[in-house]
């Protein structure tokens, strides 16, 4: 039979271990709004909107995720251990998207998976404990027109420079040069052997600043459009313009370029616009 002291004592403990417990489980109560982005793996950016409407009990968590406070679905198996929130949300009869977020005082971060998406995409959850769905947020940078705009510097740099063996690892072997003077040209070789004769040396390529456009293509890569200008050393008066259409396909972690339209050949409008 138990002393009154150690009574006591038996109680004081147990109550500060449940107090301990119930301290190692952070609170994710409430409603927060934020992005879920799908970053696809050509770094393009797909925002989107995050709402999540969270009720907890012990390490129980349920409520509400979707797009919107109008738009969005129950979550099931909901848990939180630490700082680790885990729940899945099913959006149509055969999706289940499962959320793993990290707490960090009001700020939920982490990743969704499950969701139908293309090879090599990843979404990116930020959310914040506000109950604001209406604020604006900031959503992820899209990477998608740095990057190519860095494979045209490289691409061309290598042009300028008669470095055929990086321009060999930067074109597909099967590709397609379309040129409006001269006609189609089929081949990595072919191409290689035209740069050699009539390029190295005798052309300089530039870009005409503020005419790069970048556009996604879904599964494949991008489309690059824009203005150059070759120039000819010794020959300051001889510089040509043309417009100019490349198709870039990023394959295993790699962009190469496919397809290559050049055209609308002719002498340059305003030479001091090269970059």
């Amino acid at each position: 039979m138990f002393h009154s002291g150690r009574l006591a004592t038996a109680f004081l403990a147990a109550s500060i271990l449940m107090r301990t417990a119930q301290g190692q489980t952070a609170s994710v109560e409430g409603k927060w709004a934020g992005i879920l982005d799908i970053v696809h793996a050509d770094g393009s950016v797909a925002p989107n909107s995050a709402y999540l409407e969270l009720k907890q009990k012990g390490s129980t968590v349920s409520g509400t995720a979707g797009e919107s406070v109008d738009h969005a679905s129950p979550i099931s198996l909901g848990t939180i251990s630490g700082n680790q929130l885990k729940f899945n949300v099913g959006i149509n009869s055969g999706t289940t998207v499962k959320f793993d977020l990290t707490l960090d005082g009001d700020h939920l971060r982490g990743s969704a998976a499950g969701s139908p998406s293309e090879a090599g995409s990843r979404i990116v959850v930020e959310v914040t404990r506000s109950g604001d769905a209406t604020k604006p947020v900031a959503h992820l940078r899209d990477q998608l027109y740095a990057i190519v705009a860095e494979l045209d510097l490289k691409l061309f740099d290598a042009y300028n420079h008669c470095d055929l063996a990086t321009l060999g690892k930067m074109v597909a072997e099967d590709l397609e040069f379309y040129h409006d003077k001269t006609g189609l040209a089929v081949g990595r070789q072919v191409f290689l052997e035209s740069v050699k004769q009539n390029i190295c040396g005798k052309v300089r390529r530039s870009l005409v600043s503020g005419t790069l456009e970048v556009h996604r293509l879904a599964g494949f890569g991008a489309a690059e459009m824009g203005t150059h200008r070759f120039s000819h050393p010794g020959q300051e008066d001889n510089v040509g313009e043309a417009k100019f259409v490349h198709l870039w396909k990023l394959q295993d972690g790699k962009w190469k370029v496919t397809r290559v339209i050049s055209y609308d050949h002719g002498a340059a409008v305003n030479a001091s616009l090269n970059r």
